[in-house]
């Protein structure tokens, strides 16, 4: 009888500490979170909650993500992906299944972005308006450098928006895969950099319609990137335009090149 009693008690005990850790409050999520990251209006559990606003700092700018969902699948705790994220602030939208890997990696898996280019110029000088979504099957990021991307990136009805005038330029596609493996890499200088073990990320850059042709690759090999684009076409071949992209153009007959290298 003594020993029914002391294992109920137990069976009691571990219900309750159960109970406990489902129902802890959201905004404990704010004790674990950088402070880059800024939640506001959280309601629900640390399994389950959202956040009615949310933003992040990127080199002292706000960064606005919006409404943020977030759910965790206790049985994925030890593999694979789970924290389930979704983000949405007008029709900007992101969501992502992610996780860490036993080596440290953060793990992204079946995720959905939408996001107006206007968007990123309160964080560069980018002229170009439109509207990109994307789909990736796979993103590992280790050490603050992407190891692995696998998905699709499309580009919707881009303009150039600079002062010089509002020009359409089409629809484009990225997809975007592993390259090749290296075991060293040229340095922009001419000198030779070893790295062992690096794997290319490399973009196909193809042309769904538009005025502005352009085929090529962007390659991502570690913290080195290199652009090699092809533009043709009637926008290509305008002189007004020529000039205003002309620090990063390089003439051809048909229009003009784009080649660009060097480190994030």
């Amino acid at each position: 009888m003594d020993w029914l009693m002391q294992r109920r008690r137990g069976v009691v005990t571990a219900l309750l500490a159960t109970l406990l850790v489902i129902n802890v409050p959201a905004r404990v999520m704010t004790w674990f979170l950088p402070g880059e990251v800024n939640l506001s209006g959280l309601s629900g559990t640390v399994w389950s909650g959202e956040a009615v606003r949310s933003w992040v700092m990127v080199d002292g700018r706000a960064v606005m993500l919006g409404k943020v969902q977030w759910r965790i699948s206790p049985w994925r705790l030890l593999w694979s992906t789970p924290l389930r994220v979704s983000a949405e602030w007008g029709d900007q939208l992101l969501s992502t299944r992610l996780g860490v890997g036993i080596t440290g990696k953060w793990i992204f898996r079946d995720t959905g972005i939408a996001f107006h280019l206007d968007a990123l110029r309160a964080l560069m000088p980018l002229y170009l308006g439109g509207r990109v979504t994307g789909e990736f099957d796979a993103i590992g990021l280790s050490h603050d450098s992407l190891e692995e991307v696998r998905g699709r990136v499309n580009l919707h009805n881009t303009a150039w928006t600079a002062r010089s005038g509002h020009i359409p330029l089409g629809s484009y596609r990225v997809d975007v895969g592993p390259g090749v493996d290296r075991t060293q890499l040229d340095d922009p200088d001419g000198r030779e950099v070893n790295s062992v073990g690096v794997r290319d990320i490399k973009g196909v850059v193809s042309t769904e319609d538009g005025s502005l042709v352009l085929n090529g690759t962007v390659t991502l090999s570690g913290a080195r990137y290199r652009i090699d684009l092809n533009a043709t076409g009637p926008v290509a071949r305008d002189e007004s335009f020529r000039r205003a992209v002309s620090v990063l153009a390089i003439p051809s007959a048909t229009g003009f090149e784009v080649l660009i290298s060097g480190q994030l």
